[in-house]
């Protein structure tokens, strides 16, 4: 994929943050508004796909409104030299996949771990009163600073939960989300609500404690069967400095059906804040 053009109308492109199959994501000075910001690309040779043009239409709708410390709130949607460009809030650091991915990094990640959960449940507590359900809450798109500060950014499949007369006439959709992560709702295709994102976000505080997401499987469809009947683990066996009350909410959020798992990411917060999460003190251990 080809490099765009340094200066795009305002937006002077600095650094490439992140590429995908469609498009690149640099941090840019906006000489319009005279500050940093993010920026994704279209690159020219997917301009033509208007289900492309209309991902980040979407992306704008969701993001506009997310005023929050830990959103990134996507600004404008503008084309130069024929690219639609994504203007975003910049939080220049790297996203938790990378403070996870091995053992020293965890290690230096660990400490800062109740902080990071708090952070994510209170921005998809916002995102949620807005009417919106994430559906893709992984590592990869979670940004974290050194002190643990953090930004929950993508919002490209987000979608709002069906109200009770859409359930009775639910016709089965196809499933979004990234399979490690996706609660059994989604994979089967079936209505969703807020309570989705509370069983991603359990998968994903099994990972950052346990090194491993909750789910492998030899192949997808092996994964997504284990996430819609296997039974979640414990991530105190994965890792004993975890207390058990900790690993016992992580498996709240990771019950197979709604009603079991806490009711909002409100309820999470709180008892994230209340619970005693380590055995002892992770950066001493």
């Amino acid at each position: 994929m080809a490099k765009p053009p340094d200066r795009l109308g305002p937006l002077n492109l600095q650094q490439q943050l992140g590429l995908g199959r469609q498009c690149q994501v640099w941090s840019a000075f906006d000489t319009s508004e005279g500050r940093q910001v993010a920026v994704k690309v279209l690159m020219p040779e997917f301009v033509a796909d208007k289900s492309q043009r209309r991902q980040l239409e979407h992306e704008l709708r969701v993001g506009q409104d997310l005023v929050h410390p830990h959103l990134i709130r996507v600004h404008r949607l503008e084309v130069h030299q024929r690219m639609p460009c994504l203007v975003m809030d910049l939080f220049p650091h790297p996203n938790l996949r990378r403070g996870i991915t091995s053992a020293s990094e965890r290690e230096r990640t660990m400490p800062k771990a109740v902080k990071i959960l708090i952070g994510i449940a209170e921005g998809l507590g916002f995102l949620h009163g807005k009417g919106w359900v994430h559906r893709d809450v992984k590592p990869a798109n979670v940004l974290v600073a050194p002190d643990g500060d953090v930004r929950v950014l993508d919002y490209a499949i987000a979608g709002k939960p069906p109200g009770a007369f859409a359930r009775l006439l639910w016709t089965k959709k196809q499933a979004q989300g990234t399979p490690s992560y996706m609660a059994p709702e989604q994979i089967r295709g079936q209505p969703f609500d807020f309570r989705s994102d509370i069983y991603s976000l359990g998968c994903l505080a099994y990972e950052m404690l346990a090194g491993t997401p909750p789910f492998t499987g030899a192949d997808q469809n092996d994964l997504l069967g284990k996430h819609i009947y296997a039974a979640a683990p414990l991530v105190e066996a994965a890792n004993r400095n975890v207390t058990p009350a900790a690993s016992k909410l992580i498996r709240q959020m990771m019950a197979k059906k709604l009603a079991d798992r806490p009711a909002s990411m409100d309820e999470i917060v709180r008892q994230l804040k209340q619970l005693r999460f380590f055995e002892r003190d992770p950066g001493l251990v």
